[in-house]
């Protein structure tokens, strides 16, 4: 065998060699044999600078991934060639071990010259793919249809008034007039200014007056660099670079990019030039760009050349009964004696809803008379002549009536914590806990859990009240009115005496406060040498860095809560502060940090995101110790031995995103002193933990014991685009593990589970009941390359409860090759009930992904039942090529609430519900978002794959998607949509080979031909080879696209008119026409006279023509303005 190969080789090579020496120098090929090992060496060196490169890159990709950006198009290209370049290595380095292996029969000139040769020019390719990798830019780009949106108020929240439905039409109409480019909203504080702007900036985004709405705060003290921030987060741009932070002229030229955007800025005090502090453009800069503020002030809108002004008045008699009738419960049959005192009582609030909603909410529910006569008699009595703003007196004089009928010290103590934050903050609730904590404002002593329920409750009774908004992720604002009132009563009121400290130096009224925070930004370092006898609480946070000198802390004796940010300081400040009980020093630079023993009255101690690299040994002795947070110490190496389990009392521990941070393994040795993850286990009262550990750190053996709550990764990283948001931090108080390979160390976490990540877990056939008999609370689900899981339920063999899976309600499985079924037996009754998001790829081996057989409870006997999917919104299912179907015909009933569908290169899918041919009802009104990429054996299109839906059906569908679907078509029908779609806002059509006509024209009531797509906005066709005409019969009167502004056409080699003439007249929007490689084309509107019609339109900004031969000739327009893209001609 060998000497055939050697025989073989010797031909080859020699033939090879001869031609060689022939046609080139003959020194270069001795090279090749001379060079061999050299070639070798050089080529295996190359090799692993390319894998290396290969290997970062794809870090960097997983790093873009995860914080949700897509990969630009040429790293995508290169790492794939880099793959296949690596792989390509290791055939050749076969062949030279091969070859090596024929010495004692081959000569040795030969192979080495034909594999040096190919040795050099496989490390010449890999030194060409190491530069590319070198020249690489940005690996990822924001995804412009992923960007934040502005959570708009519910149009119910909106209060409607004679005023506001004025004031709202004026908006709207100036926003429509082109020669108007800002827009003043003004009126009194708690008006109702905020909530107006927001309803106006919903609306026209569904009136498709702009592309993009951001609204942003101002504030009494402006900061620019937070307002710039936030708008650029809105448009997908980074105001820091390389160099540091971009300037307000860069942001003014993105924002230029902005075709149309409208930019709130709420809450104006003070007139500020748009261009010069922010970066805005407007006017001649920029047509496209429209401002609305609001302020208190009508002063503002007129040196800010607002037009319109507009006055956004207080509700008036009737208005504010009606509101106030509806917040406190009242209606037409409430005793009169009841309703007689409550108008007087709204008489009182002035027509201000942020006095009515507070009021009418704490008196809601009280049926005795003698209750809202006190209610009113004390609204009376009150006196606020010392509030500078006349028009705020009413809102005052109301707030405090509703301050007083808050029942408890805990809920009205967190209502004035809440004003020492600055203003516009968003409030983490966690925060107000640990400061409650330190304060003893809970009558119970122990645990923190309980403070944690307390601080909840009241929280939740400030927001139903109307004195707290509500934000996202644990967070709550405070209505700047609202602020203003807190700030008074908290320093009038001597049993509090809280203030904020605005300006530097204090004078003495400061003295007697016992709560106090600093505005930040206001000095570079704290007053020296200011006593505070009677302050408990001292808050100080900012966006710059400072100073903190130990003398600042000396007269504080009483001190219980210290929360500084951004501080420089010594552990030894707080030597003399011997009451301290929550100490909050977040994203500090400490020294003396061995100073912690001496805190021994300590129970709260966060050094959230500081700079420590150990915590040092003396920290062992904080024996009151209940809450230790070291999250986001990212340079925190160690902990020392032994030191965690001295923390007796320790309830909560958060090492979350402490990515530096070693724990003890089997091998390390004594010298080291790392602590051990089995110290965890040691501590009586632990019940709350946040932990991020490797694989490697766990003991054999170890396993964690029962927690109340936790938040543990092994082995996944976080998810860095939440990272990056640490003003809106968050810390487990649910349960969510995230793991990788083995689940042994947590098998006693899951019975209460509510969010669980499997990745690369072997050796469990199923979910249920190999690791849990029925993860009832279980709410998250995330299995991914989980290879020996053949289904998440086996009820095969064993009884599984009726409660298994029935919270679940959101399911992501990927990369399951084995997966084969959710359930492979009669499911649980309420399984799936409240699933709201699936999303599944790459599961091969998938038959069935919901169940088709009727379900029956396995625990009790009784008539079978179905599945119901009545909670699910979001279907997104990418590459299972068995999947013949999504949903059993069974469940077609309950699908109201699916609002997207997105199916991709599923090659065997032939229906979206099984078994089309049989009548069922299927609703689907809440469908707004359909994509379908790649499925070759998909049926009956025409009906929207989705059985026979009516127009009323589909009314909600504002996006729907079709890619390379090209099964067989009967004649009759060619066309993928319905006749009526009132809320479509965007078609992509690509690579539909067979598709002759996109929008169909059938005969409607009266015998009149209409097509109803009133709000298309985008209608994209691509590659679609069979197409004829985008509008199928062209003598069709009645059609109408006033709200189309892009169209884009490419590669539809039979089409020979873009739109018919009837349709010419209402493209009055359109500012993007792009077409390309239209062979037959040969009008954009039919009638060779009519293109005029859409190109001398003053909308349309871009146009762009390529490779249309036939196409007739046109002037170009005079609104492709210098800069705009411009025309590309190609015959």
């Amino acid at each position: 065998m060998g000497c055939g190969f050697c025989e073989a080789a010797v031909s080859n090579s020699v033939g090879t060699l001869i031609v060689d020496c022939v046609v080139k120098p003959v020194g270069r090929q001795l090279d090749y044999v001379r060079r061999f090992h050299g070639n070798v060496e050089k080529l295996r060196e190359k090799k692993c600078d390319l894998e290396s490169a290969r290997d970062r890159l794809q870090h960097e990709i997983e790093d873009a991934e995860r914080q949700l950006l897509l990969i630009q198009k040429d790293v995508q290209n290169l790492q794939s060639k880099a793959g296949e370049t690596v792989s390509d290595m290791g055939t050749l380095e076969g062949e030279i071990q091969l070859n090596k292996r024929c010495l004692n029969w081959c000569p040795n000139w030969i192979w080495r010259y034909q594999l040096s040769k190919k040795a050099m020019k496989k490390t010449q390719d890999m030194s060409e793919l190491l530069e590319k990798f070198g020249r690489l830019g940005p690996v990822g780009y924001r995804d412009p249809t992923a960007l934040p949106t502005i959570d708009f108020l519910c149009s119910k929240e909106f209060v409607v008034s004679e005023s506001s439905k004025v004031a709202f039409n004026q908006i709207i109409e100036a926003l429509k007039d082109e020669n108007i480019n800002m827009i003043g909203l003004w009126g009194m504080g708690g008006v109702g200014k905020t909530t107006l702007a927001r309803e106006v900036g919903s609306q026209a985004t569904k009136l498709n007056l702009f592309d993009k709405v951001v609204i942003t705060t101002v504030s009494q003290k402006p900061n620019f660099e937070r307002i710039q921030d936030q708008i650029a987060q809105y448009i997908g741009f980074d105001m820091k670079n390389d160099r540091g932070r971009r300037s307000e002229q860069e942001l003014w030229l993105r924002l230029k990019k902005e075709q149309r955007i409208l930019i709130i800025l709420d809450d104006i005090w003070e007139p500020i030039h748009l261009k010069e502090n922010i970066g805005i453009p407007i006017g001649d800069d920029h047509k496209g760009c429209k401002v609305l503020l609001t302020t208190r002030r009508k002063r503002v809108c007129q040196i800010m050349e607002c037009r319109p002004v507009v006055q956004l008045h207080c509700l008036d008699d009737d208005e504010a009964w009606t509101l106030f009738e509806k917040k406190a419960g009242l209606d037409d049959f409430s005793d009169d004696c009841i309703k007689t005192p409550a108008k007087k009582i709204v008489k009182k609030c002035g027509g201000l809803p942020i006095a009515i909603v507070p009021l009418a909410s704490a008196l809601k529910g009280k049926t005795n008379c003698h209750e809202w006569q006190a209610a009113y008699h004390r609204l009376e009595g009150r006196r606020l002549t010392e509030i500078e703003d006349v028009h705020e007196r009413n809102a005052y004089v109301i707030l405090e009536a509703s301050f007083d009928y808050l029942k408890d010290l805990m809920t009205k103590t967190c209502f004035l914590l809440c004003s020492l934050f600055p203003e516009d903050h968003e409030i983490y609730v966690e925060d107000l806990v640990r400061y409650a904590w330190g304060l003893k404002l809970c009558k119970c002593i122990d645990p923190i859990k309980y403070v944690r329920s307390e601080v909840l409750a009241s929280i939740e009774i400030l927001k139903n009240s109307g004195l707290l908004l509500d934000c996202r992720g644990r967070h709550v604002k405070m209505h700047d009115v609202v602020r203003q009132f807190a700030l008074w009563i908290a320093s009038s009121r001597k049993e509090f005496s809280f203030g904020t400290v605005e300006t530097l130096p204090m004078d003495e009224s400061y003295k007697h406060y016992t709560a106090i925070s600093f505005e930040a930004d206001q000095t570079d370092e704290l007053p020296k040498g200011v006593g505070f006898p009677y302050l408990k609480l001292l808050l100080h946070g900012g966006n710059r860095f400072m100073e903190t000198s130990s003398e600042f802390f000396e007269g504080m004796k009483a001190l219980q809560v210290c929360a500084l940010k951004d501080q420089l300081i010594s552990l030894a400040a707080f030597k003399f502060n011997m009451n301290l009980r929550t100490l909050c020093l977040i994203d500090c630079e400490l020294s003396d940090i061995t100073m912690l023993g001496k805190l021994k009255s300590l129970h709260i101690l966060s050094l959230s995101g500081s700079d420590i690299t150990e915590l040092p040994t003396e920290a062992g002795d904080l024996e009151n110790l209940r809450l230790l947070d070291l999250s986001y110490c990212e340079d925190l190496r160690r902990i020392a031995r032994n030191l965690i389990q001295r923390l007796s009392n320790l309830e909560e521990l958060y090492l979350h995103e402490c990515s530096s941070l070693k724990w003890a393994t089997e091998n390390s040795t004594k010298r080291e002193s790392y602590s051990s993850l089995s110290e965890l286990n040691l501590l009586p009262k632990l019940v709350v933990i946040s932990l991020d550990i490797s694989s490697e750190h766990l003991l054999d053996g170890f396993v964690f014991r029962r927690l109340w709550s936790f938040d543990v990764c092994i082995g996944i990283t976080r998810e860095p685009w939440i990272l990056k948001r640490r003003d809106l931090k968050t810390y487990p108080i649910s349960r969510s593990l995230r793991i990788v390979k083995s689940v042994d160390a947590c098998k006693q976490l899951f019975e209460d589970l509510e969010s669980l990540q499997l990745n690369d877990v072997e050796g469990h056939p199923n979910l249920i009941p190999s690791l849990d008999l029925g993860f009832r609370k279980l709410t998250s689900l995330y299995l991914r390359e989980c290879h020996s899981m053949q289904c998440l339920i086996d009820a095969s063999k064993q009884q599984v409860p009726i409660t298994a899976l029935s919270n679940l309600r959101k399911l992501s499985l990927s990369d399951m090759f084995h997966l084969e079924e959710v359930c492979n037996a009669p499911q649980p009754q309420g399984f799936l009930q409240k699933l709201e998001e699936v999303i599944v790829s790459d599961c091969g081996e998938m038959r069935v992904l919901f169940p088709i057989a009727e379900l029956r409870s396995i625990e009790q006997e009784g008539p079978s039942r179905h599945l119901s999917l009545q909670s699910l919104k979001i279907v997104e299912i990418e590459r299972c090529n068995n999947l013949k179907y999504i949903f059993p015909r069974s469940v077609a009933n309950s699908l109201g609430q699916l609002h997207t569908l997105k199916i991709k290169s599923c090659s065997q899918l032939e229906d979206i519900i099984e078994d089309r041919q049989v009548e069922y009802k299927c609703q689907l009104q809440s469908l707004r978002k359909v994509s379908l990429i790649d499925l070759p054996q998909l049926k009956g299109r025409n009906e929207l794959v989705i059985g026979k839906m009516t127009n009323e059906q589909l009314s909600n569908l504002h996006s729907c998607k079709y890619e390379e679907l090209e099964q067989y078509q009967t004649s009759s029908q060619h066309h993928p949509l319905p006749l009526c779609f009132p809320n479509l806002i965007r078609i992509d059509i690509l690579e539909c080979e067979s598709l002759k006509s996109l929008f169909p024209i059938i005969i409607a009531q009266g015998s009149s031909k209409q097509l109803n797509a009133p709000n298309l906005q985008t209608l994209k066709i691509e590659r679609c080879f069979g197409m004829e005409e985008i509008i199928q019969n062209s003598q069709v009167s009645t059609i109408s696209f006033q709200c189309l502004r892009e169209v884009q056409v490419r590669e539809c080699n039979k089409l020979k008119f873009l739109f018919p003439t009837c349709v010419a007249n209402s493209l009055g929007q359109l500012q993007t026409l792009k077409i390309e490689s239209c062979s037959q084309l040969q009008d954009i509107i039919q009638g060779r006279d009519r293109n005029d019609i859409v190109l001398t339109s003053p909308s349309l900004r871009v146009l762009k023509v390529r490779d249309c031969p036939q196409l007739t000739p046109f002037i170009v327009p005079t609104s492709i303005r210098s800069g705009d893209p411009i025309v590309v001609r190609a015959n």
